[in-house]
């Protein structure tokens, strides 16, 4: 008689291996804020930072109901297994599942993976009831001393594998409805499209950075309070870089090529709009 093998369960010393960070923001008190650390040492604070500042390594939900670890653990359920959930006070805690590619957050990646990410977090928030104005920015370290950790799975995820029936098709477009990983994507689409105009090839490069980081801190002042307010200082400016580096080695032309290429494009969606209306009129008129 044979029985089927149990799944692995991750262990502490996996769950070290695949942590990325080198040096991560670490505390032990968050009301006294945190500070970047050597990897031994900030792996024994109670919070760390989640993943790289250039790499998203795990999907972290934070679940403010006192019975976080059934919602992550029950079955059956909408998302997949987590890998660990660290318990906090009165039964809340947060739930980590880790991926097997990490998603690039640099301007050396691609937006649409970023973007697909955010909208695999906002699933999995959904599914959990989790709290909207989490950002993933620290998490409860498991690895602590006095940390309540329930481990899970110890396969990692892709990016489908953790999609939900929740996972929402697009993104808020306006800043103010924008929760979680989803503020950072909402800001880097709004500020691109909003310097994409003035950018010109002959600007010094301190200049046309100075420019798009005034522009994503507008962007950053929008975001509404409830669902987490703006974003920390340390993104928005990383946001910036990006979008000015990129723009910068993919935009040869001049601000006046760009307005006038804006000029064309919207002439001929008008023309075209106007030949449809009136193919439209001739065939209610003359039944063609």
């Amino acid at each position: 008689m044979t029985t089927s093998a149990l799944p692995a369960v991750l262990t502490p010393n996996t769950w070290r291996d695949r942590y990325l960070s080198r040096y991560p923001l670490a505390t032990d008190n968050l009301d006294m804020g945190a500070w970047r650390e050597q990897r031994e040492r900030a792996l024994r604070r109670q919070y760390v930072e989640a993943s790289p500042r250039a790499l998203v390594a795990a999907v972290v939900i934070d679940v403010d109901h006192p019975d976080a670890v059934l919602r992550a653990y029950e079955r059956p359920s909408d998302h997949p297994v987590p890998s660990w959930v660290v318990e906090g006070n009165q039964g809340h805690g947060h739930v980590g599942w880790w991926l097997t590619a990490p998603v690039c957050r640099t301007d050396a990646g691609k937006v649409d993976p970023l973007r697909y990410l955010a909208r695999v977090t906002e699933g999995l928030r959904r599914s959990l009831d989790g709290d909207q104005a989490y950002t993933g920015l620290l998490t409860r370290n498991p690895l602590h001393a006095d940390a309540d950790v329930i481990w899970g799975t110890d396969r990692t995820y892709s990016l489908r594998e953790l999609g939900t029936i929740h996972t929402p098709r697009q993104l808020p477009r306006r800043p103010e409805r924008s929760s979680g990983l989803g503020r950072n994507v909402t800001m880097f689409d709004t500020a691109r499209h909003e310097v994409y105009g003035l950018h010109d090839p002959d600007m010094p490069m301190e200049e046309w950075h100075r420019l798009v980081v005034q522009h994503c801190h507008a962007v950053n002042s929008t975001f509404d309070d409830v669902l987490g307010g703006p974003l920390p200082f340390s993104e928005v400016q990383a946001t910036a870089s990006s979008i000015s580096r990129w723009v910068r080695r993919n935009f040869t032309m001049t601000k006046h090529e760009y307005q006038a290429m804006r000029g064309r494009k919207g002439a001929a969606v008008v023309n075209a709009r106007r030949r449809d209306e009136r193919d439209t009129l001739r065939a209610e008129v003359f039944g063609e």
